[in-house]
C-alpha cells in the first residue's frame, strides 16, 4: 500500500513537458465522468500530422505505363472516402467501379501528384485529377445507362450523375460545345488538407486556358473540394442538400457523414474572345 501511495504522489508532480515535444490535452469524456487523475492527461496529439513538404511534390502527366498505378490508387484512397459512394453502401467490387476505374486509368487527361520521400529517394503517389470533355448528349446516355442497371446503389449513382448535369445545364448558360469536367480530385488519405488537391486543380485549369477549353465544370460532392474550388475561383452554379434527393416514393437515398451534406457545381468561363495567352518570351 505504501508503494501505491508512493507511485500516486510522483504522478501527480510529473511535469507538462517529459515526453516529448507533444502537447497534453485532457481526456474529456474521462474528466467529466470520473475524478482526476494521472490518466487524464495524454501526451499524444489528438491529430498526429505526418512531416510533409508541399516543395517535394512533382506533378506529372499519366500515361499508358500508369494504368495499374492509377487503379491502385482510385481502390485505396478514393473510392473508399468518396461520400456518394460510401452513403450508398457501395461494395467496392461493384461493377460500375470497376468500369469508371478503367475508364479514369486510361483515358482522359490525368495529372498524378508524387511526393519525394527524402529518406529513400523513392516516390509515391498521393494526388490524381482526371477530366475529360462531356457533351449534352451525356445525360440521356447516363440516363439509358442507369434505366439498365439492376442493383440500385449503382442506379441511383448514375442518375445522380445525369441529375447534377440536368440542373446545371452550364451548355446552355454558357452556349458551349462541350464541358471540360474535372471527375476525379482526390488526395491520399494520409495528407489530406495539405494543399496537394489545390495544387492539382490550378494546374488543371492552366491546362484549360492554354488549351482553349469554354468552361471547365467541378461536381463538388465532399465539403472538402467545395473549398479547393472556391480557393481556386471557380464560381458556384448549382447547390443541392443530399436530402433532397429521393427516390420514385420520396425516400431520401444519400446518407453522407458530416460534414458532407451538400453537393455543389462550380465552374469557371474562359472567354474566347480574349484570345490565348502568349507564352513568356526569353530576355535575350
Amino acid at each position: 500500500m505504501q508503494c501505491l501511495n508512493t507511485l500516486r504522489a510522483s504522478a501527480l508532480r510529473l511535469p507538462t513537458g517529459v515526453v516529448g515535444t507533444a502537447q497534453p490535452h485532457i481526456n474529456v469524456i474521462t474528466k467529466r465522468w470520473k475524478r482526476k487523475s494521472p490518466c487524464d492527461r495524454c501526451y499524444i496529439p489528438k491529430h498526429p500530422k505526418p512531416c510533409f513538404d508541399i516543395n517535394s511534390i512533382t506533378l506529372m502527366r499519366a500515361t499508358d505505363c500508369h494504368a495499374k498505378l492509377i487503379r491502385s490508387f482510385l481502390y485505396t484512397h478514393y473510392w473508399p472516402r468518396e461520400p456518394t459512394i460510401i452513403s450508398l453502401w457501395m461494395s467496392l467490387d461493384s461493377p460500375l467501379l470497376d468500369v469508371l476505374t478503367d475508364k479514369y486509368s486510361t483515358s482522359g487527361d490525368r495529372l498524378m501528384a508524387f511526393e519525394r520521400i527524402k529518406r529513400t529517394g523513392e516516390t509515391k503517389l498521393v494526388g490524381l485529377a482526371v477530366a475529360s470533355r462531356i457533351y449534352p448528349w451525356t445525360q440521356l446516355e447516363l440516363d439509358e445507362w442507369a434505366h439498365a442497371t439492376n442493383a440500385l446503389p449503382e442506379k441511383y449513382k448514375i442518375y445522380f450523375s445525369a441529375h447534377c448535369l440536368k440542373k446545371s445545364n452550364l451548355f446552355k448558360k454558357y452556349n458551349a460545345d462541350y464541358i471540360y469536367d474535372v471527375e476525379i480530385l482526390g488526395t491520399a488519405s494520409e495528407i489530406t488538407g495539405q494543399g496537394v488537391a489545390t495544387l492539382l486543380l490550378n494546374k488543371m485549369l492552366d491546362n484549360a486556358k492554354e488549351l482553349r477549353h469554354p468552361v471547365v465544370q467541378v461536381v463538388a460532392v465532399s465539403k472538402y473540394a467545395t473549398k479547393i474550388c472556391e480557393k481556386c475561383g471557380m464560381k458556384l452554379e448549382w447547390s443541392m442538400d443530399y436530402a433532397d434527393f429521393t427516390n420514385e416514393c420520396g425516400h431520401r437515398i444519400f446518407y453522407p457523414r458530416r460534414p458532407h451534406h451538400s453537393v455543389g457545381v462550380y465552374a469557371k468561363f474562359f472567354d474566347p474572345r480574349k484570345g490565348g495567352v502568349l507564352p513568356c518570351k526569353p530576355q535575350y
